[in-house]
């Protein structure tokens, strides 16, 4: 019975020999292949007869199609999140750490003096209890006031701009409470410090931008240990200050974090994210740069992605009613029982 010979080559390309006039016939008039003492077929293929029509068509099925790229697809792409993850964590995150810790340390230590303030203001100016309950409640005020100005300065100018602005704010008013002559002008400057740590929590919002996403939860967390950490700080610090120089002397003290983290600010780049939402794509990838070239390690290729300005819609701008939208709604009331 006459058979057809399919040789198959490298790729699962095969090519039809049926009707070659070189390959030799045996004498029965069907063909016949030479093989190798080792009972291989000579030759570069391997032959073999193929029985049905079936099971060539099933072999070229087998053999995926892969299309040639398009000009649209040639271009390799990518974002500021596929940047930061494939950049990772690295000597520009470690130190950007340090100084989101050091303003938090800050935070910590205005909260706590508070405590420490109020018998030493009992002694100076014979003030009842009410009064230094007063001092603690004028910081909270001044922060839920401020918490929402903040975030608009943040949004709209910048997380460094704002972070520049807030720290020294605070660090001012903070440093002027050593020079309160009564009570009156410290609960005016203790407000007004209030106002200024109202702003701290977008140093949270700028750290975690410039995380990779594999390590983004665990560093935030970590973040709090410098709260803890200031605390005791300044605590340790009043126990040497307060019964030599006094409690003005542990406000000046007090306020120096926030100098040093104003003047780290102008070494910090600004966010890429905050920088591709306005536009800016060659200030964010110069700072993508500037982060590779800090940990070592090699940008993606291709070109960075301006995804909020591909399309020709306009791009929307968060409003503090969509917090309060019903895919929000829920989360919101949790973040603040929880705060």
């Amino acid at each position: 019975m006459l058979g057809r010979i399919v040789k198959f080559r490298r790729g699962d390309k095969y090519e039809d020999l049926e009707g070659s006039d070189d390959v030799p016939q045996d004498a029965g008039g069907g063909r016949s292949s030479e093989t190798t003492p080792s009972g291989g077929h000579s030759g570069s293929g391997v032959l073999f007869h193929r029985k049905t029509d079936s099971a060539a068509q099933a072999a070229a099925a087998s053999v995926p199609f892969v299309p040639e790229p398009s000009k649209e697809t040639a271009e390799d792409t990518f974002t500021v999140d596929h940047a930061v993850d494939m950049i990772g964590f690295g000597w520009f995150q470690l130190k950007l750490s340090l100084f989101t810790g050091l303003v938090w340390m800050a935070d910590a230590m205005e909260m706590m003096i508070l405590s420490i303030l109020g018998p030493a203001l009992h002694c100076d100016w014979n003030l009842p209890p009410w009064q230094q309950a007063l001092l603690t409640s004028v910081v909270f005020g001044g922060m839920m006031l401020s918490s929402g100005f903040w975030g608009k300065i943040s949004d709209k100018y910048g997380r460094r701009v704002e972070m520049i602005l807030c720290s020294l704010f605070t660090f001012c008013y903070g440093l002027l409470s050593a020079f309160s002559p009564n009570f009156i002008w410290l609960l005016i400057l203790r407000g007004l410090v209030g106002f200024g740590v109202g702003g701290v929590p977008q140093s949270i919002t700028l750290y975690a931008e410039f995380l990779p996403s594999a390590t983004r939860g665990k560093c935030v967390v970590m973040i709090e240990l410098f709260w803890a950490v200031g605390t005791c700080f300044i605590v340790l610090i009043a126990i040497f200050v307060m019964p030599t120089l006094g409690w003005r002397y542990l406000f000046g003290i007090a306020s120096l974090p926030l100098l040093i983290f104003f003047f780290a600010c102008f070494w910090l780049p600004e966010s890429p994210r905050f920088d591709i939402a306005r536009g800016q794509t060659d200030r964010a990838l110069e700072t993508l740069q500037r982060i590779a070239a800090d940990n070592n390690k090699a940008m993606p290729l291709g070109r960075l992605l301006d995804i909020h300005h591909e399309s020709d819609e306009p791009v929307a701008r968060g409003q503090i009613r969509d917090l309060f939208t019903p895919e929000l709604r829920l989360t919101t009331g949790l973040l603040w029982f929880i705060w």
